[in-house]
């Protein structure tokens, strides 16, 4: 059996923005291996994204200790930080800098002074990847919201990064282009890349290995997905955006119709339904 390597550990970390009254994020104790999805859930003012922010070297710990893989997230080891975690941000549109898709892509190579005729071979993986190759040529202010991300994430698998975060990459984007996102994120995840997902919608956290909960900077709840989304006073606190199959049951419920009382995904929720009904073949 492979031992899964751990390629974040965060010890008692706790940050303070400067000039603030209140500390943005508390003891966190934190350990995610190399290859998984973890889901970070919380309200706004959380602390999710002073969380990102802290693993990505954006900040550094007022107190504790951050490890990617053998670096201390520290002053002296951002070059090297920045380097193994790629971020995606809520608006891809902020991210863009060049005039076509395949400029944009080619930014982050040439920042990184990869050699240029090593560069259309990367850029061409990395789009076929996200399934954006054929618009290439295409200028990135046309595409819709969905298409952005994608790009936004090409962007960052070229400079292939051993952790990609997604600062609530898919709050602005529709039911189809959000599920696409995620079909995505699990292919990559499967791929061996570890992702964090900061999300609002339990349709995305469900998809995860394991889920954070945080709550005014602490944390409320961490591990297996189903064990944590199962709290469901815990999931009303948080005020999240209900996944389809979550919102069936809880209709069913209403009927007076006896459901499991653990959480089931969408997909879950569909082949319990169908067994009920004696749809199953």
């Amino acid at each position: 059996m492979v031992m899964l390597v751990n390629v974040i550990e965060a010890h008692d970390v706790s940050f303070t923005y400067p000039g603030a009254n209140g500390t943005a994020l508390r003891n966190l104790d934190l350990i995610v291996k190399a290859g998984e999805l973890l889901a970070v859930i919380g309200q706004n003012g959380s602390g999710k994204s002073t969380l990102v922010q802290l693993l990505s070297g954006l900040q550094l710990p007022s107190t504790g200790l951050i490890n990617i893989g053998n670096t201390e997230v520290n002053d002296r080891n951002l070059a090297s930080i920045h380097q193994q975690v790629g971020i995606v941000f809520q608006n891809p549109g902020s991210q863009f800098v060049g005039s076509t898709v395949a400029e944009d892509v080619a930014f982050g190579l040439e920042n990184r002074q990869v050699p240029s005729d090593e560069m259309p071979a990367i850029i061409k993986r990395c789009l076929q990847v996200v399934d954006m190759w054929e618009y290439r040529h295409t200028s990135p202010a046309t595409l819709s919201g969905g298409q952005q991300q994608r790009v936004a994430i090409a962007s960052v698998l070229a400079l292939q990064p051993k952790i990609l975060i997604l600062d609530e990459a898919t709050s602005m984007l529709d039911p189809l282009a959000r599920q696409q996102i995620m079909n995505l994120l699990v292919n990559l995840r499967q791929q061996g890349l570890t992702i964090i997902m900061v999300t609002h919608h339990l349709s995305e956290a469900e998809q995860a290995d394991r889920a954070l909960a945080l709550n005014n900077g602490e944390v409320l709840a961490e591990g297996p997905v189903h064990a944590v989304l199962s709290q469901q006073k815990l999931v009303q606190q948080l005020e999240l955006h209900l996944a389809p199959g979550e919102h069936l049951l809880n209709q069913l419920q209403q009927l007076g119709i006896s459901t499991p009382d653990r959480y089931l995904t969408t997909e879950e929720a569909v082949q319990w339904l169908k067994q009920r009904l004696n749809l199953t073949q």
